[in-house]
């Protein structure tokens, strides 16, 4: 292939990214709507919407007034179009889901597991719940596409593997993504659990109309994905938005260690999710409430360091209730710098905005290349 012709094609794969994002932002619009928003020419536009209904990828759902009288048809991602499976891979915990293209649940497990064991058993683990997951399922095997997968640690994009010791000190370096590629022949990709949510919200939530937020994770750790401009700042060493790793007061405690719900099961000898299910005793109630200051504190400084539009908050430390929201905000309105004080707001998936950010993971590097992953099977 001539580098003409390999330029015109990497047009012709970004033209189609452009308007399946486009379409995803919009929900339902019409040929002319595309082609005015994206600049590409009607026939453009055309062209890559009819190839996108011949392979199943998009649907005429009915008609609209145009301009003289002429009727406009409405056009509209499929549901089924296509489906990825979800992998949340977390502290003694692993969460698994199958998504359709719009961010629909289909189904989910969740499994305990030993995080911190051998990668050889992680590995079996993980193969065993995932083969649950599909054989569950009334979604075609065929019919899912790839695998994305998120985790806690700096992360690896191009050689899909966990770069940190903390907080699987056995993963390190191991290609866990690249062996469950080749058992289940799907394409996996690995991303930091933050940044996938992040992500998430921009396929399926309050990233739609937003161009600078930052997704802030409180669970065991703590963690952000930070969008600048509609894209994932990972900084020149990938390590970005690591707050909890951060430190508030000069005995340098780290902010997760303090403003993470890891406190909870350490105080009461108890697994985390025990602790979260169970009706919560006035002591329990106490300790989310000291944890949820320091949490608050830990985004007052992103909010004064980045000065986001909006502030998302996910994960677990949602289970907490109205409660905590009402202390963050107003912690973060009393100590913000800036006149305009940002949104802050609740992920759109809730407690499963991780998980949801692992599918989008998958769905957003599908999209960018549709015809390599769609359009020629």
């Amino acid at each position: 292939m001539n580098n003409k012709t390999y330029n015109l094609e990497l047009v012709k794969e970004r033209n189609r990214t452009i308007v399946l994002e486009l379409l995803n932002s919009k929900e339902q619009t019409t040929r002319s709507e595309i082609s005015i928003i994206t600049g590409l020419t009607r026939a453009t536009v055309t062209n890559i919407i009819n190839e996108f209904i011949n392979y199943n990828l998009v649907e005429e759902i009915g008609t609209i007034d145009g301009k003289l009288g002429r009727k406009r048809k409405l056009i509209q991602i499929k549901d089924n179009a296509f489906y990825v499976i979800g992998i949340e891979f977390g502290v003694n915990i692993v969460r698994a889901g199958i998504f359709n293209i719009k961010g629909k649940e289909i189904s989910k497990i969740e499994r305990n597991i030993n995080s911190y064991g051998k990668p050889i058993d992680v590995l079996e683990n993980l193969k065993k719940i995932i083969e649950e997951l599909i054989d569950n399922t009334k979604v075609h095997n065929n019919d899912i596409k790839a695998i994305g997968m998120v985790m806690p640690g700096l992360i690896d994009n191009e050689s899909k593997v966990l770069q940190s010791v903390h907080p699987f000190p056995l993963l390190k370096e191991y290609p866990l993504s690249k062996q469950l590629e080749d058992h289940f022949n799907k394409v996996v990709w690995l991303e930091n659990d933050a940044k996938g949510a992040a992500i998430g919200e921009k396929w399926f939530g309050h990233g739609k109309t937003l161009d600078n937020y930052v997704f802030v994770v409180g669970d065991s750790g703590i963690g952000a994905g930070i969008v600048i401009n509609g894209k994932i700042y990972r900084g020149s060493y990938n390590s970005a938005g690591e707050i909890g790793h951060t430190f508030l007061t000069k005995d340098l405690i780290p902010l997760e260690s303090l403003g993470g719900l890891s406190r909870l099961s350490d105080r009461f000898d108890l697994p985390l999710q025990i602790i979260l299910s169970e009706k919560k005793s006035k002591e329990v109630k106490d300790e989310i409430k000291e944890i949820s200051k320091f949490f608050a504190l830990g985004i007052v400084n992103l909010v004064n360091t980045i000065s986001p539009e909006a502030i998302i908050i996910g994960g677990r430390i949602l289970k907490g209730g109205e409660t905590i929201i009402r202390e963050i905000k107003s912690i973060v309105a009393q100590y913000t710098f800036s006149k305009e004080i940002p949104q802050i707001l609740v992920a759109t998936k809730k407690e499963d905005a991780i998980l949801a950010g692992a599918a989008s993971i998958a769905i957003e590097h599908i999209v960018s290349a549709p015809y390599q992953f769609l359009l020629n099977q």
